[in-house]
């Protein structure tokens, strides 16, 4: 099972609040890092998985970990 990671914010605007998101979300790329396969993540998917404490409900990631590495 994997555990997730607690982050900080880096919002001016939100300083001192905590927040999970995926541990294999960048905010530098467009890219998922829990793929195998080069796959671009939208708006949408991003708002609904990687930024939000519902990430371990997405299909890459769920990927990844069943995947084991």
């Amino acid at each position: 099972m994997h555990i997730a990671h607690l982050t900080v914010e880096k919002d001016p605007k939100a300083a001192g609040v905590h927040g999970l998101k995926c541990p294999y979300s960048t905010a530098q790329s467009i890219f998922c890092a829990a793929s195998i396969m080069t796959v671009a993540v939208d708006d949408r998917r991003k708002a609904a998985y990687c930024c939000t404490e519902d990430y371990d409900r997405c299909p890459l990631f769920l990927a990844k970990v069943l995947r084991g590495r």
